[in-house]
């Protein structure tokens, strides 16, 4: 993945071209963007605990859960 974060981050998935400055706004956009078509994105279930929504055309499966500091690692933000 891309690390220009004087630009945000950029090659997200579900990102549509977008770049992002923070894990917030990335997480904001995918439940606003991605959610209402479907794709996956990441509910706050908790003050440091997310959970991962799946499309209803996903196979059922395990839950799958991250802290805050788990998703900023994934998706290479530091804010």
């Amino acid at each position: 993945m891309e690390d220009r974060t004087e630009e945000g981050r950029a090659g997200l998935p579900y990102a549509f071209g977008q770049r992002f400055h923070t894990l917030d706004e990335y997480l904001v956009h995918l439940e606003r963007r991605a959610g209402p078509i479907d794709l996956p994105w990441w509910r706050r279930i908790g003050p440091d605990q997310f959970e991962r929504v799946r499309g209803k055309a996903a196979r059922t499966g395990e839950r799958q859960l991250a802290t805050r500091a788990e998703l900023m690692q994934r998706f290479g933000f530091r804010r």
